[in-house]
């Protein structure tokens, strides 16, 4: 479905970042890998994807830095010739009060969470305006971006920042064919775990309170948000843009929505 098209997806060494990036190897995607530091967990997704027989490239980037990202892209660019497809992911948060919350702790999550995405999707539709690609761009969001919970103030901002971002985007893109959308999940269980351990994946043990509050029972698995990424970059996506998509088993249909830990 996407074989030949080129892939960068920011902080994908693990978790929900490393299951696009397999979920798009999977379907011939040629990938480019980032994340802030190389260690086992990359190299065990460098391992994976390599063996879908696409071309896979290692990008080390701090996302709230805009000439890392400046050059992790003319990097991307050098090795592939060309993007079809960006997916902001990268996250790093802190948890505090509305009270603690500190200029450093603002700047800090901003950056890496709501600036970086903003940089390098314009960096990228520089580059795809270019060479008149009919690109995909997609923003990973959360329900935090729609409903408040304790301790993530900032956080929530960015990701309402990325669902407001992404409206303009799609709005001033279109007319260049670059199709711009966001995935706002919900639950996700992203922890890593061995392959003996996969079976513990959103099951009993994770999130169990939040489960009485979902409709359908159950938390997320990294796949429900892949497969999402790979049908919006698809031809299925080709007339769907400027959204903010939840993932969430329909946790934002009930009132109240409890306290949640950082999605």
């Amino acid at each position: 479905m996407l074989k030949g098209k080129n892939a960068l997806i920011t902080g994908s060494k693990q978790g929900i970042g490393r299951s696009i990036a397999i979920k798009l190897a999977s379907q011939g995607c040629n990938i480019g890998v980032n994340d802030i530091i190389k260690d086992k967990f990359a190299n065990e997704t460098m391992d994976i994807l390599e063996k879908y027989g696409v071309n896979v490239s290692w990008h080390k980037a701090d996302i709230s830095s805009k000439s890392e990202t400046d050059r992790m892209i003319d990097n991307f660019l050098v090795e592939h010739g060309h993007i079809d497809i960006l997916i902001n992911n990268a996250v790093s948060s802190i948890k505090k009060p509305f009270l603690d919350i500190t200029e450093k702790d603002w700047e800090f999550e901003v950056g890496n969470a709501l600036k970086g995405y903003l940089f390098c999707s314009q960096k990228v539709a520089h580059e795809m305006i270019k060479r008149k690609t009919n690109g995909r761009i997609i923003s990973i969001s959360s329900i935090h971006s729609l409903v408040a919970a304790d301790n993530n103030t900032v956080y929530g901002i960015c990701k309402a920042g990325i669902n407001r971002m992404t409206m303009s985007m799609a709005k001033e893109l279109g007319k260049y064919n670059i199709i711009c959308n966001a995935i706002a999940p919900g639950y996700i269980d992203s922890r890593p775990l061995r392959e003996d351990e996969e079976y513990l994946r959103a099951g009993e043990g994770y999130a169990d309170e939040a489960k009485a509050y979902i409709p359908i029972g159950i938390g997320g698995i990294p796949d429900n948000i892949s497969d999402l990424t790979a049908a919006l970059c698809s031809s299925v996506g080709n007339y769907i843009n400027g959204q903010t998509i939840t993932v969430d088993g329909g946790l934002l249909t009930r009132f109240p929505v409890p306290d949640m830990e950082q999605i």
